[in-house]
């Protein structure tokens, strides 16, 4: 993967199994990322919302969101960021 020229954010929510998956997905591809869980940060919780969603996992990137865990979805985003 390329070098991402700030980390990508993860919001995530506790008990939450797509969470777990991209997680997972992130760390085994070596990205170094950022990761918020909206349900113990408020603050989290309140950026997470203006997005638009309440939804996680959101993998947010300077260029592009991805709701869920989808693989070929995330590998773009980070393409699109490095």
């Amino acid at each position: 993967m390329p070098n991402m020229q700030s980390k990508p954010i993860l919001y995530t929510q506790a008990d939450c199994a797509e969470s777990a998956k991209v997680r997972s997905w992130l760390t085994d591809h070596g990205i170094d990322f950022t990761e918020r869980d909206a349900s113990a940060d408020v603050e989290a919780a309140q950026t997470l919302a203006a997005t638009g969603t309440f939804a996680t996992p959101l993998l947010v990137t300077e260029k592009t969101k991805v709701l869920g865990f989808r693989p070929e979805a995330l590998e773009v985003a980070l393409q699109l960021s490095g």
